[in-house]
């Protein structure tokens, strides 16, 4: 299938590992040339996919969850048609655990980082009119994880700002979406099972089973399963499709 995005320019966030790099290497799959960015080693990751895909990609060491760093970004990039909003998760933790500080940080790291984003791309996105801007949340979005309160809160703020922009600026030719993932196969995860594993006294192994056996498919996720429903949304074949959060979770979720 010809998803019609050959020669654009996307934006891929937390672009060096887990579901940011396979976002980043199913676009380059597809022709679409990449600004990398991540707060270590994105240099050498673009190198990487620009020679095994034949694409133009830059990296760009940089913390989303600083404001003058994606002012920088900005700067150093010339608009994008693709932007793939997605960092590491706020720390785990029960409320008695988490300070104001806490908060805030995690306010930075997964909400503003996404506004100050939007706030210097979409502009030339929409003067263009075409766009495609898609952010990585959680399936903590329909159902609340054990521990995740911070991901839990703020992961829905990012929702809602989305739905927001597709109801004011989507006629304009650009489309604002989510994708929720399910348990996935990345180092997050398995921080997070180690986590879980600790505070429950279990193995490893026995937190990965307990998880997988709750999805209909009865497994995790490969990243590059929740990259193919980004690339769908970021393509030519999704232009009808704006304001929704896709879940990818492997029927984890019972809920409609």
């Amino acid at each position: 299938m010809d998803f019609g995005i050959k020669g654009k320019r996307a934006l891929i966030g937390g672009g060096t590992r887990g579901i940011g790099r396979a976002v980043a290497e199913v676009l380059a799959a597809e022709g679409v040339n990449l600004e990398i960015v991540a707060r270590h080693k994105s240099e050498k990751v673009a190198d990487e996919i620009a020679n095994t895909f034949s694409v133009k990609a830059r990296g760009h060491n940089a913390d989303l969850s600083n404001a003058r760093d994606v002012e920088a970004l900005k700067k150093e990039i010339e608009g994008v048609d693709i932007l793939f909003i997605n960092t590491g998760g706020p720390k785990p933790g029960e409320i008695e655990d988490l300070n104001d500080e806490d908060w805030l940080n995690a306010c930075s790291l997964t909400l503003m980082s996404a506004v100050r984003l939007i706030n210097a791309f979409l502009d030339q996105m929409m003067k263009k009119g075409w766009g495609r801007v898609i952010a990585s949340t959680s399936i903590s979005v329909f159902e609340p994880i054990p521990r995740l309160l911070l991901s839990n809160s703020i992961r829905m703020s990012v929702e809602g700002l989305l739905k927001s922009l597709s109801m004011e600026h989507a006629s304009s030719g650009v489309t604002f979406n989510c994708v929720a993932p399910g348990y996935t196969l990345t180092e997050r995860v398995k921080q997070l099972f180690e986590d879980t594993a600790k505070t429950q006294n279990a193995s490893f192994e026995e937190v990965e089973k307990r998880i997988a056996e709750k999805t209909d498919v009865k497994r995790l996720a490969k990243p590059e399963e929740i990259a193919n429903a980004v690339v769908f949304l970021a393509s030519q074949k999704a232009s009808y499709i704006t304001g929704v959060t896709l879940r990818v979770d492997g029927g984890y979720v019972k809920s409609m």
